[in-house]
């Protein structure tokens, strides 16, 4: 079991973190098996957001090229509009996992000292 943290360095280590995300984790008891659990869940929710983002954008590029703004164009475009909300409002953007990765990490190795 790693060491507690005080709450002046566990506030330095989370301030890159948006108020929401730092008040959740000043609530949560905070251990290296829980760290290695989010850190592998934001990595997972990247990679998800590396292959849908292009997928989604040549397959709206190839579309709106080839038939314009069609309904196909359209229904692609709504697909990825849906996604993107929907990863936001739940999951966090990717930029948000990279921060929380890099804070979990930072966090893992103070307790593991």
């Amino acid at each position: 079991m790693g060491k507690k943290l005080q709450p002046k360095e566990l506030d330095s280590i989370i301030a890159v973190l948006p108020a929401k995300e730092q008040a959740k984790l000043r609530e949560q008891d905070i251990s290296p098996d829980w760290l290695r659990e989010q850190i592998e869940q934001c990595r997972y929710l990247m990679t998800r957001d590396k292959w849908v983002g292009p997928i989604w954008f040549v397959a709206y590029s190839v579309s709106l090229f080839k038939t314009g703004f069609s309904s196909l164009t359209v229904t692609i475009f709504l697909i990825g509009m849906s996604y993107f909300i929907y990863t936001i409002l739940k999951t966090g953007s990717f930029g948000l996992n990279k921060k929380r990765v890099q804070v979990f990490e930072e966090l893992l190795k103070a307790i593991e000292k």
